[in-house]
């Protein structure tokens, strides 16, 4: 039998995560979506000839479990992730059932029965699937994100998902895996550097600080999932005493994060840290937020929907926005940060007041995967998950030696 991985998605490309693999059973790593694509429209795992047997998702971020449901249409097929990972799933699912209204291509009844078809996977555990043994270990990209090992006919297949090589106040670190044969890796970042976390923190701070004795509102507009709880406690690690106000969908993932604390780094400085913000649950709340100098983190982290513009409109002229994560071109996060300017109800508007990006990336930088693929020393690597993998891929033949392959969408390769 011929053993490959099928590229569906997030290749040559970030975003809708999707790769079939073949061992002696067929299983499906990931199916997500590409919210934000140059067309305007949302975009799917392209179709496959091979049905899959089972289905593992890495975590929950859209891009990684948004068309789950799809698999629903026709099909009973168990899935894995972890109990936070099921649980965040969730919540994205009714929102984007939500938002999208029949524009979505699944039906609610698809939505109940992936949730009917979810089977636990731990860290560390063991599972058998056919001959395959399946291994899981903490990706430290968010709670619940899980690199996925596959033992089958003696040789070691490793899909990383995303994952971040430092500590955050979240998560732990992902360790480096040993000994792989294929390695399937994440190149979000593979040809940038973060800046070091420590000194990015204490610029932020002294800029939120400064922003708030001013008089000033700080908006952070922020991803719902990751961001917003690790804002909460960067902020809470530097400062007490700052009102910070927390609106939108992070609300209901940080009581997800609450309620799997062997999932988070310090769960106790986590607890005090929530336990200090103030969720805001109404109008009324959020016209307190805007009357007192204060932090506001609320999603969207891209300024498309949610309560962010909201608040946008309500700044006083002391006010200042602050990005710490990515925007895809055409957002209106993009936008701002460009060019100056917000889409409202098709009407472009201009904003006169400071904005400012920190990088809190949740995604290993290069150093870091470049660290990874050396103590993992595989025969082969796939890079997904990256806009430069093709240059990427190149550098690793010809200047670390290693055999490197650059997948498109639609690409079978070879792995043994």
């Amino acid at each position: 039998m011929e053993h490959f991985v099928e590229c569906l998605g997030a290749s040559g490309e970030v975003g809708r995560s999707a790769f079939l693999l073949q061992s002696d059973k067929r299983i499906m790593n990931d199916y997500g979506i590409k919210v934000f694509d140059e067309s305007g429209l949302p975009k799917y795992p392209v179709h496959s000839q091979i049905k899959p047997e089972v289905m593992i998702l890495s975590h929950g971020h859209l891009d990684h479990c948004g068309s789950l449901p799809l698999l629903y249409r026709d099909s009973k097929i168990q899935w894995y992730g972890t109990p936070p990972t099921k649980d965040i799933a969730d919540i994205l699912w009714q929102d984007s059932m939500k938002i999208m209204g029949e524009d979505i291509p699944y039906e609610p009844t698809h939505y109940r029965k992936a949730l009917r078809q979810w089977k636990p996977m731990l860290y560390g555990q063991t599972m058998q699937i056919g001959e395959t043994q399946v291994k899981t270990y903490d990706a430290g990209h968010i709670a619940g994100s899980a690199m996925v090992e596959y033992d089958f006919k003696d040789k070691i297949f490793l899909y990383t998902g995303d994952f971040k090589g430092e500590d955050t106040y979240m998560q732990k670190a992902a360790k480096p895996v040993k000994d792989v044969d294929v390695l399937m890796i994440e190149s979000t970042y593979a040809k940038k550097e973060h800046p070091k976390r420590m000194e990015t923190e204490y610029n932020f701070m002294d800029e939120v600080e400064m922003t708030v004795e001013e008089g000033g509102t700080v908006l952070l507009p922020a991803f719902a999932l990751g961001r917003t709880q690790e804002l909460i406690s960067i902020i809470r690690e530097h400062n007490s005493e700052i009102p910070v106000y927390v609106d939108g969908m992070g609300r209901a993932i940080t009581d997800v994060y609450l309620k799997y604390p062997q999932y988070i780094r310090d769960i106790n400085k986590f607890r005090k840290d929530v336990r200090s913000v103030r969720m805001i649950r109404s109008n009324d709340d959020r016209r307190n937020a805007t009357r007192e100098p204060s932090i506001i983190i609320t999603s969207a982290g891209m300024m498309n929907g949610g309560p962010v513009l909201t608040y946008l409109m309500n700044l006083n002229p002391k006010s200042k926005i602050m990005f710490t994560g990515y925007c895809v071109e055409g957002t209106n996060g993009w936008k701002l940060q460009k060019h100056g300017f917000v889409t409202i109800d098709e009407q472009d508007m201009k904003v006169d007041l400071p904005v400012r990006y920190y990088d809190f990336s949740a995604h290993a930088g290069r150093s870091d995967i470049l660290n990874f693929i050396k103590s993992a020393n595989p025969q082969k690597i796939i890079l997904v998950h990256g806009d430069k993998t093709q240059e990427f891929a190149k550098e690793l033949v010809e200047d670390f030696g290693f055999d490197a392959v650059a997948p498109m969408i639609g690409d079978r390769v070879p792995i043994f």
